[in-house]
């Protein structure tokens, strides 16, 4: 399948999908928002696929929301309809049972920067940048942003970051807890590669099975993660990664995980 606006590969275990508009920042179009969406869940099909990168062709992750389709005079209703269509993207990031890589590689603004926090792992470049930038246009953050944010820099964070649109460098970024590993733009493929081998090569229904559970964690009683926990323990008991990987421990080598 072809896809506008995005580039999409395949990598062995790794898919790769590339927000493709840079001589415009790679702005976040409804065209390029839903072939995202569409490229993940043909990701979350494929059982070859094992761990997903989203980055941004250019110098620029994505300037976030396409200024040129939100200054169109469209009814109100019109307008909504194609915004939700958009924020189903951040949805298909966080529902996909496989690890999600938002490899930064320059500035990540808007509901671009809410995507890149719906992923699991954030790899930036020295060269990235952050902002809920919104508040400079008027509007309000979206893209998941008022329930991303803070949970990960708090609420008195969150409240500063949206409600000034400050630009965050990358190293700041890394101190507040938004990023998992900055590194210079001369080592940022060989250190997003790392990543992705690395969590490709894992046992995939585990990670996907927790990936689950944390992010029902925050809107569920400690009785209830519990028994979730209890129930999925109990399916991968069976799975031929667990079979593996008590193999190799008992044989003193390094586990090969299959992803079933």
């Amino acid at each position: 399948m072809s896809y506008e606006k995005i580039l999409f590969k395949k990598e062995g275990p790794i898919a790769t999908i590339t927000f493709n508009d840079p001589e415009k920042l790679n702005p976040m179009s409804l065209t390029m928002a839903q072939n995202t969406r569409l490229a993940l869940e043909e990701c979350a099909r494929d059982e070859a696929v094992r761990a997903v990168i989203i980055t941004g062709a250019g110098r620029a992750f994505s300037a976030g929301g396409d200024l040129r389709e939100i200054r169109r005079n469209v009814p109100p209703l019109l307008f909504r309809d194609g915004i939700a269509l958009v924020f189903k993207t951040t949805l298909a990031i966080v529902d996909i049972e496989k690890p999600v890589i938002a490899a930064v590689n320059g500035p990540a603004v808007g509901v671009a920067f809410n995507m890149a926090l719906a992923c699991d792992i954030i790899v930036a470049s020295e060269a990235a940048s952050f902002s809920e930038i919104f508040v400079h246009v008027g509007l309000i953050p979206d893209g998941g942003a008022h329930f991303l944010l803070p949970r990960i820099v708090g609420l008195a964070k969150a409240k500063e970051l949206i409600y000034t649109g400050k630009i965050i460098p990358a190293k700041e970024a890394e101190t507040l807890g938004l990023v998992n590993q900055v590194v210079p733009a001369d080592k940022f493929d060989s250190a997003l590669s790392e990543w992705a081998n690395r969590l490709a090569k894992g046992p995939t229904r585990a990670i996907g099975m927790a990936k689950k559970i944390l992010n029902m964690s925050f809107q569920s009683s400690l009785a209830d993660i519990i028994q979730i926990e209890t129930e999925m323990q109990a399916l991968l008991r069976e799975s031929e990664d667990h079979k593996e990987g008590i193999a190799a421990f008992f044989e003193k080598r390094l586990p090969s995980f299959r992803g079933k």
